[in-house]
């Protein structure tokens, strides 16, 4: 996350795993201990509070593109201008990739996490150990059009302020039940929601982060 200040200044904010931004009125209960604030931004009107945050960084616009690892993401998925054909064309880039892990792969493409890719490769109907060289253009246009509605619905504009507020657990279903809120993600050994199948998982590219899918709905990719 970036936030620009006047004159040349950008805080560079990454919360992994732990982190979180929290939004409150002046005088308002903080919903997690001040022992874990680590960032606190106010105005008179709007405290913005970081917490757990592990990564925090202030840069200038020329530090900001030497910046490892910031300086080479890709498009990121939530954009206005977000432009299908160059994010299909970033992933056929790297053909070598297993759909899973290009999904992850923030210098192909930004802002997707590991619950969202087993649940778009679930709800294209593709089996994320797919190799991107073995995609069909229909099948990489769903994916990414499924990456980018699950992503714009799991956030909302509640304040009319332009404070974007995430309210809740992540849901890609639409189902009403909290406990049937997603797909195939944390579901394994349990039926698959549409076909009754057994959810699998496994560990899936060189960070071996967890992938979950239907066997029958996402059936093997070609050999």
């Amino acid at each position: 996350m970036l936030m620009n200040f006047s004159g040349d200044l950008i805080l560079l904010t990454h919360m992994l795993m732990s982190g979180s931004w929290h939004i409150y009125r002046p005088g308002e209960a903080w919903k997690r201990p001040r022992a874990d604030m680590r960032i606190v931004i106010a105005t008179d009107e709007i405290l913005a509070v970081a917490f757990r945050v592990p990564i925090a960084e202030f840069h200038t616009a020329a530090s900001l593109a030497r910046r490892k690892g910031f300086n080479r993401l890709g498009q990121d998925v939530l954009t206005n201008d977000f432009d299908e054909q160059e994010a299909q064309r970033s992933i056929r880039s790297r053909p070598e990739l297993e759909i899973g892990v290009a999904l992850l792969t923030q210098s192909v493409l930004a802002g997707l996490g590991n619950v969202f890719k087993s649940e778009v490769c679930f709800a294209s109907g593709i089996n994320p150990f797919t190799r991107v060289a073995s995609l069909t253009e229909a099948q990489l246009q769903s994916l990414i059009a499924n990456s980018r509605k699950f992503m714009l619905a799991n956030i909302t504009d509640l304040s009319g302020d332009q404070i974007v507020t995430y309210t809740g657990f992540r849901r890609t279903t639409r189902r009403a039940d909290p406990s049937q809120r997603l797909w195939v993600y944390k579901r394994g050994g349990q039926p698959c929601r549409r076909c009754g199948t057994p959810i699998e998982l496994r560990k899936q590219g060189e960070d071996a982060r967890v992938t979950f899918w239907c066997p029958r709905c996402q059936p093997d990719p070609p050999k």
